[in-house]
C-alpha cells in the first residue's frame, strides 16, 4: 500500500515547517513501490505527473520541482530575506564547490550553514546529520538520488534537525556545470525540459523511455486495485 501526501502547490510558509518534502515523477515513484516513507510530503515533479494526479484526484495539483524553473529561487530568496540558514548535501566535492560559489554570487546575503558532498557511507551520514543539527540550519537541501535522499532527510529530522528539508535530485550537480541556468529559457517556456535533459545527460534516456512508462503502468494497476491512498494538502 502506498500512502501519498501530495502538496498542491508551493507556498513560502512551508519554509517554517518542521517537515521533510520530496518530489515525485514517473521515474522516482518507483522508489516508493518497495518502501513508502509516510512521513514525507510530495510535490508533483513534472507536467506528466501533475496532470495525471490532477485528473485522477479531480483537484488541481501544480508542477513543482526543486530547480530554477520552479521553486529554487523562491526558497533561496525567501531564506535570504528572512535570515534563514541553509545546509546543502549532494554532488561530488568539485561540483559542490562550484555550486556554492555560484549560489553565493547570486544570493550574497544568503546564510550557508554548511555543506557536504553526496559521497559517504552510513557511519559518515550519522556524523553529517549531527553537523546539520549543530549548524542550526533552518533549511536542508539534499540531492542524493531517489530513495537515498528521502531516507537521509528523514534520518536528519530524527537526529534532531528542527527545520524544513527538501530533496533536490541532480540540481546541485546540474547548476554547478551551467553557465547561467541549467535549462535555457526557451526550453523551459516550451516545456521541453525532459528532451533537453536527455540531450545533456544521455544516461537519463532510459529513465524517460523505459522507467516512465513502466512505472506509469505499475501505478495505474495499483490504483485500480485500490493500493494507493492519496491525501492532498494546500498550504
Amino acid at each position: 500500500m502506498i500512502d501519498l501526501e501530495l502538496i498542491g502547490h508551493f507556498a513560502p510558509n512551508l519554509l517554517d515547517a518542521n517537515k521533510a518534502f520530496s518530489f515525485i515523477n514517473f521515474a522516482s515513484i518507483g522508489s516508493l513501490f518497495d518502501r513508502n516513507p509516510t512521513s514525507i510530503a510530495y510535490f508533483c515533479d513534472g507536467m506528466l505527473m501533475s496532470t495525471f494526479m490532477s485528473r485522477f484526484t479531480g483537484r488541481t495539483i501544480g508542477r513543482v520541482s526543486f530547480d530554477f524553473t520552479s521553486i529554487a529561487d523562491a526558497v533561496f530568496s525567501c531564506a535570504e530575506r528572512q535570515g534563514k540558514r541553509i545546509y546543502f548535501v549532494g554532488a561530488r566535492q568539485t561540483e559542490l564547490d562550484l555550486f556554492i560559489n555560484k549560489i553565493k554570487g547570486r544570493y550574497p546575503a544568503l546564510l550557508i550553514a554548511g555543506h557536504h558532498n553526496g559521497y559517504f557511507d552510513a557511519p559518515q551520514a550519522v556524523c553529517i546529520q549531527a553537523d546539520i543539527c549543530r549548524s542550526e540550519a533552518n533549511i536542508l537541501i539534499v540531492g542524493l538520488g531517489a530513495g537515498l535522499q528521502e531516507q537521509f532527510e528523514q534520518d536528519a529530522l530524527r537526529a534532531g534537525f528542527n527545520g524544513v528539508a527538501f530533496t533536490c535530485g541532480g540540481f546541485i550537480r546540474q547548476e554547478a556545470t551551467a553557465t547561467h541556468h541549467y535549462y535555457p529559457e526557451l526550453i523551459d517556456r516550451l516545456h521541453l525540459r525532459a528532451f533537453y535533459r536527455m540531450y545533456r545527460e544521455p544516461h537519463t534516456i532510459k529513465r524517460y523511455l523505459v522507467d516512465y512508462p513502466t512505472n506509469f503502468v505499475h501505478l495505474l494497476a495499483m490504483i485500480v486495485r485500490r493500493q494507493v491512498t492519496i491525501h492532498i494538502t494546500y498550504p
